[in-house]
């Protein structure tokens, strides 16, 4: 594990600017994509999926940062693997490896901080399944590894792939969804397809038990999101209308009933979705007003409609129940097994469900019914030492900005970067940078060395 040394602490009034962008919730995980792009997690690391190179007893109860990079921009999280994009276009994933989900070459057990898959940098679409993978290039071509034991890969066999490999010849993919034992998918001509495990009709049609290709699920060319789960499915189409598919057993469909559908079925009261995510046997969804609903399974309060966890776990809610401890200003929401987490227009992120590894991120390990406030990091700075290590001169600068560490080490790296963490400038191996053309204000630098790094802050006039 790095080390992080710091001269200085953020003022505590610029740490409470927009923070969080998007949230993926894994098994018993969380991964997060901040507005500087900066990549945290939290919860279980049993499998090295939190990627901060600790040892795998470790358990986080709150948000810490993956490595010191502010370039990531797309996050997926799978059942204990994770998937990422950089902005350059190149994937990197993490975690669990056992089926080669992670995508290297290998079949090692886990990798607990991110290795890049291949060197393409046109990478465009992720999505991390419970044991396998699913990624989409600029090109529209679709690639998939991992486990394969069912046909969810889509290669037409059954045997795992421990690095990506191309589905068909098809370059017109536009969306993808991985699930448990199934893949759903559009194309960008609206087409719904399927493929892997067929039981529950989770595919949106009742036959075949199984499709170890792409099959087309009915005639319709207006699908825009579909979303697939352990046995049921959830999707949007391009004029706004909200549909769900397959088991039914705890009523997560949101029909009102526990009877299961072999094809998908219009939830009319929903029809003006802009988010909508699904857990194994639950749904949410975000209306257009900005009010999140929620329906299903809920033994663990991933529904978040309060109901109380003690003394008997609550029952399923058959019909749709809306949050109603806030506002209604819900912009994304993300769900996976058990655990539910999502964002309000503000860039707050509120968590609450099943919280056994710490995965809700509120510093405990209990579950919430409702949704529980997560406070925003800031750098890192949960693990941070306060230690004068690092000079940087002068300060306040102009132009050049020099440094000087006091245990002779030398940078390999120096980045600036701003108060968000997003990282302004780039220089290998040297001992100072030119920051003539920032604007005045306040940033930060970050000079890596070895297995430390250093970090201060200086002032720009």
């Amino acid at each position: 594990m790095r080390k992080i040394l710091l001269f200085y602490f953020l003022c505590p009034f610029l740490l409470q600017a927009q923070c969080w962008k998007e949230v993926s919730t894994g098994g018993v995980h969380t991964i997060g994509l901040k507005d500087g792009g900066t990549l945290w997690s939290w919860g279980r690391n049993n499998q090295g999926q939190l990627g901060t190179g600790e040892n795998t007893t470790i358990t986080n109860k709150i948000p810490k940062q993956i490595g010191t990079e502010s370039n990531w921009v797309k996050i997926s999280a799978g059942n204990a693997h994770n998937l990422a994009i950089k902005t350059d276009g190149t994937l990197w994933a993490w975690g669990r490896n056992l089926d080669g989900q992670v995508g290297v070459g290998t079949s090692t057990s886990y990798f607990n901080f991110p290795q890049q898959i291949g060197s393409d940098t046109d990478w465009e679409f992720i999505s991390a399944g419970d044991e396998f993978s699913l990624a989409i290039k600029k090109n529209g071509t679709l690639w998939a590894w991992g486990d394969n034991a069912f046909g969810q890969l889509g290669d037409n066999s059954t045997s795992d792939k421990n690095t990506p490999i191309q589905i068909g010849i098809a370059t017109d993919w536009s969306f993808v969804s991985a699930g448990t034992e199934h893949s759903l998918g559009i194309n960008k001509n609206g087409e719904l397809w399927a493929w892997g495990k067929n039981s529950s009709a989770r595919f949106g049609i009742n036959t075949p038990s199984y499709s170890h290709v792409p099959i087309r699920i009915g005639s319709d060319t207006d699908w825009s999101v579909v979303l697939a789960s352990r046995e049921h499915g959830v999707g949007l189409k391009t004029n706004g209308t909200f549909w769900t598919w397959g088991s039914n057993a705890t009523g997560q469909l949101g029909d009102g009933t526990t009877s299961p559908k072999t094809s998908p079925i219009n939830i009319v009261a929903f029809n003006e979705a802009t988010a909508i995510a699904k857990g194994h046997q639950h749904t949410l969804v975000i209306k257009k007003d900005g009010t999140l609903w929620s329906w299903g399974g809920n033994a663990t309060g991933q529904l978040g409609i309060g109901t109380p966890l003690s003394p008997t776990a609550p029952g399923p809610t058959l019909t749709p129940t809306r949050e109603n401890t806030f506002n209604n200003s819900w912009v994304f929401v993300s769900s996976k097994i058990t655990h539910t987490v999502a964002i309000k227009s503000d860039g707050s992120l509120f968590t609450w469900g099943n919280n056994i590894g710490g995965q809700l991120g509120d510093n405990t390990q209990t579950a919430k019914s409702s949704p529980t406030s997560v406070s925003c990091p800031t750098l890192g700075l949960d693990d941070i030492a306060v230690k004068e290590n690092i000079m940087v001169y002068p300060n306040p600068v102009t132009t050049i900005l020099k440094f000087k560490n006091t245990e002779d080490i030398p940078f390999s790296s120096i980045e600036i970067l701003d108060i968000t963490g997003k990282v302004l400038l780039q220089q290998n191996f040297a001992t100072e940078i030119n920051v003539e053309n920032l604007a005045n204000g306040i940033y930060f630098v970050r000079a890596n060395g070895g297995d430390v790094v250093f970090q201060s802050r200086f002032m720009k006039n």
